[in-house]
Order: C-alpha cells, then structure tokens, then sequence
C-alpha cells in the first residue's frame, strides 16, 4: 500500500503517591493514575490492540467481498482502503478528545500532521529527501538487479522519461498515503512508546500484516504470482524502519507521507515484471531491503522523539532533539 494535547488537570485535595512508569511505557495521565493505574494501562493496551488488529481485519472483510463477488480489486479501491487505518484511528480517538474538548487540535498532534522540529526549510527539504531517497533506492536495486540477471531493464528512452513524468505524482499519491502514515507512523508509535526500533519493528510487523489480505487476494484472483506476492509482503518490513526512521526524526508525519508516496519500485522498472522468474524476485527483495535498513540505520534518531500519553491513547510532544 508509507503521527492531542495533554489537558490540564486540577489536583486532588490530598496528594497521593503516583507510581512511576515502567521504563519504555507510555507516562500515564495523572487524571487516571489516581486509583486507577491498571484501568489506565489497560486502555492505552486496547487502544494498541485496535490500530494495529482494526485495520487488518477490515481489509480482510474487504477484501473477502471482493473475492467472495468475483470481482478483482480495482485500483481505486486500493487508493480508499489506505484511508481505513485513519477511521479506525479515528473512532480510537474519537471520544476521548470529544471528552477532553481538544476537537481539530487533538487530531493534528495525534496525527503528527504539524511540520516537526527545525525550520520550515528543514521540513521541506527533509520530505523532498524522503521521497528521493525512496526513488533513488528503486532506481540503485533495478540497476544492481539487472546487473546480476535478475531482471531486464525498460529502455533508457523509455525508462528516464517515465520515472521523470511519475515522481510529481507523489504529491497527489501523497492524499492517499496520508490514511495510512497518520496510524503506522504516529499515533501507533506514540502509544508504544519506548525506544525507535522497538517501536518501529512493532508498527512494522503491524504494516506488513496489514497488507496480506490484499496480496493474498491478488493471488488467489490470478493477478500476482504467489513468489511475487511473498517477496512483495517480506519487503515492506524494511520499508517501514525506513518511513518510520524519516517520521521521528523530524518529529512529522509527512515525510514519510511523501515517500510512500513514490509512484514507482525497482519491479515496476522491468521490461516485463509478470516474467521476472521467482528466485530473482528474492533476489531483487534482498537488494532493496539491504538498501532500505541501511537508509533506515543513517536516518533514525540516536535518542526518539519523547511523547506523553494521554487518556485517548495519543500522544503530545514534549522533547524533539535533532
């Protein structure tokens, strides 16, 4: 298919003690600590539970009414279906922030969709690289794979005229991306809280679930050989350390929007991808997975973003070092 405020409260007439957090646990909001701890934790847990399992089994049930009518999926439905981790995100945050009055600005902090630390630059030029980087990484794997036999490269007449005409369509790509990248690259990972790659090898794990249904669907409707699909789903794993890497460090969601958004892969840029043979699509995997944790390792934070939780299961930021 690539992130509320904290509210103020009142305290109590007599003062209690308040446990610390566990390390690597969201800090829980005083307004529940106070006889309740474990109700608190339990909430932050389901809230977990819900982003990370909701949007997979909505894509299943999808999904199944597509193969149950025997229709094939069309693109379209591809481009909506990102936008159902943000509903389930949505409906997660929904009451709480109705309860807490936060409303829009609640949504935009747990979102992530505020520009990150630095200057306006910085988040121009950190989104531009994101996606270049993405492009350039699909470009490098096409040419190390036909290099090795993998695959046959399109004509250079074809092939640089293409990838020129396709990298402004990220930005329009990027209206779809952004239903996706809200859950899996900021309010998902502000709930988990703890170091980057913890986190970011749940969210992970959570991303490349959430695309089996549909890969399973492509190969059962005839559309994607079982090799491809396998490869495909093994290497959005990678892909997603990446994203999330670009996220944290600028402490914004729309870097990563941007380069999911890239219109293009490294199978894209074949001659003929549908006859790319199965042991070279591992092939082709395992160059491009190399390349993404490799960017992933240069780009994550040495010391994560820090994140308070709240009762909605979102997050504020308190510290943002560069």
């Amino acid at each position: 298919m690539f992130v509320p405020s904290v509210v103020g409260m009142t305290a109590p007439p007599a003062p209690q003690h308040v446990p610390s957090a566990p390390p690597g646990r969201p800090t829980l909001p005083a307004a529940r600590l106070h006889g309740s701890d474990a109700a608190a934790l339990a909430s932050t847990r389901r809230a977990v539970v819900l982003l990370a399992g909701g949007p997979l089994v909505v894509l299943t049930a999808v999904c199944g009414a597509f193969l149950v009518a025997g229709v094939p999926v069309p693109s379209w439905a591809v481009l909506v279906g990102r936008w159902i981790p943000a509903l389930v995100s949505w409906a997660v945050l929904r009451r709480v922030l109705a309860d807490h009055g936060d409303g829009r600005a609640g949504l935009v902090s747990a979102w992530g969709l505020r520009r990150g630390v630095g200057t306006r630059g910085r988040f121009v030029l950190t989104c531009a690289a994101g996606a270049a980087a993405v492009a350039v990484i699909a470009i490098v794997t096409a040419l190390l794979s036909a290099t090795v036999g993998a695959m046959t490269l399109q004509p250079a007449q074809v092939l640089v005229p293409g990838v020129l005409l396709m990298l402004p369509l990220a930005v329009v790509f990027a209206c779809s991306t952004l239903g996706e990248e809200v859950v899996w690259r900021a309010h998902l990972p502000r709930l988990l809280g703890g170091g980057f790659w913890r986190s970011a090898l749940i969210v992970a794990v959570a991303w490349t679930a959430f695309h089996m249904p549909l890969h399973v669907t492509y190969v059962l409707q005839g559309a994607m050989p079982l090799s491809h699909a396998a490869a495909a789903t093994s290497g959005i794993l990678p892909l997603s350390l990446f994203l999330s890497a670009l996220a944290a460090r600028q402490g914004s969601v729309w870097p990563a929007v941007f380069a999911h958004a890239v219109p293009f892969s490294a199978v894209g840029l074949a001659m003929d991808s549908a006859a790319i043979a199965p042991e070279a699509m591992w092939t082709i995997t395992g160059i491009s997975s190399a390349l993404f944790l490799s960017a992933a390792m240069a780009v994550a934070p040495v010391h994560p973003p820090v994140w308070v939780s709240t009762t909605a299961g979102a997050s504020a930021p308190v510290r943002m070092p560069d």
